[in-house]
């Protein structure tokens, strides 16, 4: 099967906490799903993983700045928030936007926690 250039093609990138990633959109992309690297998740000093980190993955796009996505959440028992989000995001070739993650939970204990995580964004190119 060959590809022309029309034919939509795997999308993907990795968000590591406090890096802002900015970039011109070369190829319209779509962002189908966001989801934290479940080997990335924080550990207390005994090799426990703590279940209960928080993130946000966030956009700016033009003068729109912190835009959020979506929560994702570490933890099982909670019903609201998970470890993945489906997304239905477009981005148009000759756009500049950063994605990155960001704390924004109020609750200081999962605050800190999130700069352990990492989020895995994939789609396809349009």
């Amino acid at each position: 099967m060959s590809l022309k250039s029309k034919d939509k093609s795997f999308w993907s990138m990795v968000i590591k906490p406090g890096i802002k990633n900015t970039f011109t959109v070369e190829r319209s992309f779509h962002i189908s799903k966001a989801i934290i690297d479940y080997s990335s998740r924080p550990h207390d000093s005994c090799g426990i993983y703590i279940h209960g980190a928080m993130t946000s993955l966030l956009v700016d796009h033009g003068d729109q700045q912190g835009i959020i996505l979506c929560n994702l959440h570490m933890q099982d028992n909670k019903k609201v928030l998970k470890p993945e989000a489906d997304l239905d995001l477009y981005f148009m070739a000759g756009q500049t936007i950063a994605l990155y993650s960001a704390k924004i939970h109020p609750d200081e204990v999962t605050n800190n926690l999130y700069k352990e995580l990492t989020i895995h964004l994939s789609g396809y190119q349009l």
